[in-house]
């Protein structure tokens, strides 16, 4: 067996280590630049969809869900959650009115589901299973999108979990 010399094994292994090191290094500098405007999006997108089930309506923070109000008025709560769908995450906005009944559910965002499969879940026939849910909703899939439909069905039912223990 012929012996290996510390030139041989030091001098690739240095090089993989500069290019990780370089490597890591452009994700830092492209993260750097791009986490406010996804953080900016994924808010923006959130408002969105709570504007979607109470329009018009004022929001206030109440530190994990959003309390909707209309000219003084309580109208509800936002609640939002998320699931893990087949794509990735699944994060679905419930708004519920003050008995603790879903009134509309809206999905903020869910790239990654596969198109015309997974994205079903945005279909408003798919949605309205869900009103008027409020102990634990069980909703039938979408044929071919289980694991997306499935994910909106446990984050609606986090949500109803969530009113439950911290508001109701």
């Amino acid at each position: 067996m012929p012996k290996l010399e510390i030139k041989a094994i030091a001098k690739p292994a240095l090089s993989l280590f500069l290019i990780c090191l370089i490597a890591a290094a452009s994700l830092a500098v492209v993260n750097l630049f791009t986490a406010e405007p996804i953080a900016a999006n994924e808010l923006r997108l959130a408002n969105e969809s709570r504007q979607l089930i109470f329009p018009g309506a004022q929001f206030e923070d109440m530190g994990g869900y959003f309390a909707a109000y209309l000219d003084g008025e309580l109208l509800g709560w936002c609640i939002d959650t998320q699931a893990q769908g087949y794509g990735g995450p699944v994060r679905v906005s419930t708004g519920l009115n003050p008995e603790g009944r879903v009134v509309k559910v809206q999905i903020i965002s869910a790239a990654g589901e596969t198109p015309g499969l997974g994205q079903k879940i945005r279909e408003e026939s798919f949605l309205r299973k869900f009103i008027g849910g409020s102990d634990h909703v069980a909703v039938d899939s979408i044929a071919s999108a289980t694991y997306s439909s499935q994910a909106v069905v446990q984050a609606v039912n986090e949500a109803l979990a969530f009113y439950r223990e911290f508001i109701a």
